[in-house]
């Protein structure tokens, strides 16, 4: 009997091929297309926001996150791909618990006053490249690897694009590093989770294009939070200089001014 399974591959206990894999795109693109179109614009809307530091970018776009997320994991995992791998639904659920987290931290972000920035984070450059990347340069990529017109992978339904987008939002619009890698943690795992499926259904190249993806976006999260020399100070009242530093020039100003010959105790007539 082991020396059966020794003649077994990894690819031989999926419960699909890659054929069928990629005809679940197809079905929920042709029964819910209007939604990604939506999810698109929200999306850009949002980038726009956050590159004129608005303060309704961050939690706007958790709330977007938390909406796609949701999405994906009702009409993906717990509907189509639920029919062809039973264990589907635990990354369905995980969406979902994803979605209730992104949810939270909108609540929390929105109702604190989020100070002004100056000039553009130096995370928006690659976060935008992520996020255009997932909403367009993602299901061009499925177009180039051979995949039908009605069957791409389009953001708020796709786990992939979705996931995509949500690492480089959260890298824009979340100033706390820790709190960002947080939220970016499951997006990241789901990454290389699609990665090794594709792997084993022989779609070597995506599967590669999507661990560089999921490599180059933890980078993004863990650039250092370094402001540029400079440049003015996020907070919004002006800099407090200590006393002991002002005493000297004051110091030096008395001394470069004459003294008055009344103050020495002589009289003028």
């Amino acid at each position: 009997m082991l020396a059966d399974l020794s003649t077994y591959s990894l690819q031989d206990f999926l419960l699909f091929d890659a054929a069928i894999y990629r005809d679940l795109f197809a079905q929920i693109d042709g029964r819910y297309w209007p939604i990604p179109v939506v999810g698109v614009a929200a999306a850009l809307v949002l980038l726009a926001l956050a590159a004129r530091r608005h303060r309704v970018a961050a939690p706007g776009s958790l709330v977007l996150l938390a909406a796609a997320f949701a999405t994906s994991a009702w009409l993906f995992f717990l509907d189509v791909y639920a029919t062809i791998n039973w264990a589907a639904v635990y990354p369905g659920w995980a969406f979902l618990a994803e979605a209730a987290l992104l949810l939270m931290a909108a609540f929390i972000l929105g109702n604190r006053p989020v100070p002004r920035r100056p000039h553009l984070s130096r995370w928006f450059g690659p976060g935008a490249v992520l996020v255009l990347y997932g909403l367009f340069g993602h299901p061009l990529a499925g177009f180039l690897f051979g995949h039908e017109p009605g069957g791409l992978e389009w953001f708020t339904l796709a786990p992939d694009p979705t996931a995509i987008v949500a690492i480089g939002l959260l890298a824009i619009v979340i100033r706390r590093r820790w709190l960002s890698v947080v939220l970016a943690a499951l997006p990241l795992g789901w990454l290389l989770a699609s990665a090794a499926t594709l792997w084993l259904l022989v779609a070597s190249g995506e599967a590669l294009l999507l661990a560089a993806l999921a490599m180059f976006g933890l980078v993004v999260l863990l650039l250092p939070n370094r402001r540029p020399a400079g440049t003015a100070s996020d907070s919004p009242l002006p800099a407090i200089v200590p006393r002991d530093e002002i005493a000297p020039s004051q110091n030096v100003a008395a001394t470069l001014v004459p003294t008055s010959p009344l103050g020495t105790g002589t009289r003028r007539d």
